[in-house]
């Protein structure tokens, strides 16, 4: 089981040697580091980042890296992914991360969305990381059809709807996106759980 204190250690020991201004946390990791109950531990550490920060990254955590950084397309997922083994923890690098669903097409845009409305989080005293926006979270579960994760996310986002819309907004805004899914989406982070997908 996957605990706040492990994740806040070995985020700690990526921020030492690549900085804190390049990536964020996403992924079941990132909910638990906002405190969201999980159902299952995070089985591993995800980090986001822009394709080109990804290849400067992969380079700074070359002595943990456990494969060469590929390209990884399906027909829903495109990315750059490398992995590492970071204080006995998994740990995916995913560079330029887009997301299929459909005619959707969503891009992760780091450096320009997640980073300055993600959520400023404490790992360890004098040590924080940025958590990917609940927005993401949220796009991200809708466009994959993961209503259990979906239902944990609108709750939260219900809470305090205000400070979740601009990133909401940001992402309908730059991103490629069907009028049903946005109006799905919206319903979604209204916290109107009863509607499905």
């Amino acid at each position: 089981m996957v605990t706040k204190d492990q994740l806040g250690a070995v985020l700690s020991l990526v921020s030492n040697a690549v900085g804190h201004s390049q990536w964020v946390v996403g992924g079941s990791a990132g909910l638990l580091l906002r405190g969201l109950v999980l159902d299952v531990s995070p089985r591993d550490l995800d980090l986001y980042a822009d394709e080109a920060d990804a290849l400067l990254i992969h380079q700074a955590l070359a002595s943990y890296a456990i494969d060469r950084q590929e390209e990884s397309t399906t027909e829903r997922y495109r990315s750059i992914l490398s992995h590492y083994e970071i204080g006995g923890l998994s740990v995916e690098l995913v560079g330029g991360f887009e997301v299929r669903a459909g005619n959707s097409l969503y891009k992760l845009e780091v450096r320009e969305l997640l980073l300055p409305l993600g959520l400023e989080v404490q790992v360890l005293e004098g040590e924080v990381c940025t958590v990917a926006p609940l927005a993401h979270e949220l796009w991200f579960n809708l466009l994959r059809s993961r209503e259990d994760r979906l239902r944990q996310i609108s709750a939260a986002m219900a809470a305090d709807p205000a400070s979740h819309l601009p990133a909401f907004k940001r992402i309908v805004q730059r991103n490629h996106l069907t009028p049903d899914q946005i109006e799905s989406a919206y319903r979604w982070a209204s916290g109107w759980q009863e509607d499905k997908i």
